[in-house]
């Protein structure tokens, strides 16, 4: 029992620390990207390992995946910039087009989302480029969709607990993130290689 309640108090700090890192470095907004990213690089270790120092993993991560995740969080902003402005001007439109272009556009944002889930355990599980990554996000959230419901579940069970007991912030964020990557990584054991560039990475 001691063994156990010591474990779940590891966790819980572990959980919190790395909770608390990550809302600090999203706080410039450009850096949320290369801030979750280093946050599920955490997890990954963590998952692993089970014993890390979650301070330098997560500043080591951080500096290591920058450069990558800038670049796709920049890509990501103007994509979520492109589809809003996409959805503001085919609902002005008269045309009877509008409706083939609403369901167009609203598949479209739901491969948007659901590469969104899976984009940072792809960049932290395999070192492709940044095409690679998301070309890998994509197939993986379809490919596997029962775990990227699942992800989309434990986000929104997430974003309901912070809102109805904002403290939680603190905490529920690493959480969610643990979650995600043990489900998203199920989809990287059973599919052991992935094409980059015509070639297959092992993992």
């Amino acid at each position: 029992m001691d063994g156990k309640l010591y474990k779940t108090m590891e966790f819980i700090m572990n959980a919190f620390l790395l909770n608390v890192l990550w809302l600090v470095m999203c706080l410039p907004i450009l850096t949320i990207f290369p801030a979750t990213t280093a946050m599920f690089g955490v997890v990954r270790e963590w998952q692993k390992q089970k014993d890390i120092r979650v301070i330098s993993a997560y500043f080591r991560h951080f500096k290591g995946n920058f450069k990558q995740s800038f670049v796709l969080g920049i890509l990501w902003l103007v994509f979520t910039c492109f589809l809003i402005g996409d959805f503001i001007i085919t609902n002005q439109m008269n045309s009877s087009l509008k409706y083939a272009l609403f369901a167009f556009f609203f598949l479209l944002s739901i491969v948007y989302l659901f590469a969104s889930i899976t984009i940072f355990p792809v960049i932290v599980h395999y070192r492709v480029s940044w095409k690679d990554a998301i070309k890998n996000a994509m197939l993986l959230s379809i490919g596997k969709l029962h775990f990227t419901l699942l992800s989309l579940v434990i986000i929104a069970g997430a974003l309901g607990i912070v809102f109805y007991f904002p403290a939680a912030s603190m905490l529920v964020f690493s959480v969610a993130a643990y979650l995600i990557y043990a489900l998203v990584s199920k989809g990287f054991h059973t599919e052991r290689k992935v094409q980059t560039n015509g070639q297959t990475a092992a993992v």
